[in-house]
């Protein structure tokens, strides 16, 4: 074969493999690839075990794991695209399928894996012990979008090995609710693949994206005097639009106190005093039907702020006093660093936290 007939059989063999697809996704559309599960294979038999009503659509998480079988580079950049924008249940269930098939035989989700997915797979372990996937979606929900795509990288790398196994192996993974597994949130340095029910889990890697400082102070309400936070952002993500539409804190009410939102807990050092953390419950999202004092106290689906190592600021006597005796704390902000009071009053946000006296984050 001469060097031209080569050049050309090459061009008409890559014409074949990636022609169609890069000419359609010129075109705004997408050709059909079918070489992994279907979408009806990846559907959850239950979806009310995952937290939701009705089964999720899987048909573009379908045809992203064939387009990655197939190594279609256009198809998978943008049903990628598409799929980050779906609703977070719909990775969880991607997710969550191969990686629980995947944890029945490894004991770690690979040495390649994002700390996203590496924190994501102890989860993981930690539903299938407990046979409840219930937890997994809201993780996936309050990840950045670079992290769920590190996730989804990671996820497409396992379903392209495991995109071949029977139909049959790849349906619901958890067929009988025992309740949700213990996962307690502690500092950095813990090891989620060595984690097992009731123990601890590091998810430092889902933390909050904005950074913030604190500052106690004492807010004179109608109610008297209470103990108070101040947030002062760190970060271009930290301000008023974080405090308000990420985390839903209310307009702050001039001289008011707010109702309590047991979802929201400052917790507090009870040897020290030390201020560790600003953190919302887990099961707030989980269990909305159960009562407040139901839920686990040491698990957290938002770590807002939490206290530096190795010097947590310390409150004062008197605002302990005020901590303890009535049991919540004012949490407020924007507040700008230096400032006693806010440079615009229209954007400052509060929300009436529970105070939690305990010896770890």
């Amino acid at each position: 074969m001469t060097k031209s007939h080569g050049r050309k059989s090459r061009a008409r063999t890559k014409s074949r493999a990636r022609g169609a697809a890069f000419a359609s996704a010129n075109a705004g559309t997408l050709h059909q690839h079918t070489s992994g599960p279907s979408a009806a294979d990846l559907q959850p038999v239950d979806p009310t075990r995952w937290g939701v009503d009705t089964a999720p659509d899987m048909r573009t998480a379908s045809a992203l794991i064939s387009a990655c079988i197939d190594r279609c580079a256009p198809c998978q950049q943008s049903l990628a695209d598409k799929l980050l924008d779906e609703e977070a249940i719909v990775l969880a269930v991607l997710a969550g399928s191969v990686y629980t098939l995947h944890a029945e035989t490894e004991q770690d989700a690979g040495g390649l894996a994002s700390r996203a997915t590496q924190v994501f797979f102890g989860l993981v372990k930690q539903a299938r012990e407990y046979r409840d996937p219930g937890m997994l979606p809201p993780v996936v929900e309050m990840l950045p979008r670079e992290s769920r795509a590190a996730l989804l990288e990671d996820t497409l790398d396992m379903w392209t090995y495991y995109g071949h196994v029977d139909a049959g192996l790849l349906r619901e993974r958890y067929p009988s609710p025992t309740g949700l597994s213990t996962v307690t949130v502690t500092m950095e340095g813990n090891d989620p693949e060595k984690a097992g029910p009731g123990v601890v889990v590091d998810l430092s890697a889902l933390g909050h994206p904005a950074a913030y400082g604190v500052r106690t102070d004492m807010t004179r309400t109608g109610s008297g005097l209470v103990a108070s936070v101040a947030l002062v952002p760190e970060s271009p993500e930290a301000g008023y639009d974080d405090l308000r539409w990420r985390c839903g804190w209310e307009p702050y009410i001039f001289q008011g106190l707010p109702s309590v939102d047991p979802a929201w807990v400052l917790k507090i050092d009870r040897t020290s005093g030390a201020l560790l953390g600003i953190v919302r419950l887990l099961d707030a999202t989980l269990r909305p039907e159960r009562q407040p004092w139901e839920w686990r106290k040491d698990v957290y689906d938002r770590i807002l702020w939490r206290a530096p190592v190795p010097a947590p600021p310390l409150a004062s006597a008197k605002w302990l006093e005020t901590a303890r005796r009535r049991d919540t704390v004012l949490l407020y902000g924007p507040l700008d660093a230096g400032s006693d009071t806010p440079a615009d009053w229209e954007r400052l946000v509060s929300v009436h936290a529970y105070c939690q006296f305990t010896d770890r984050m």
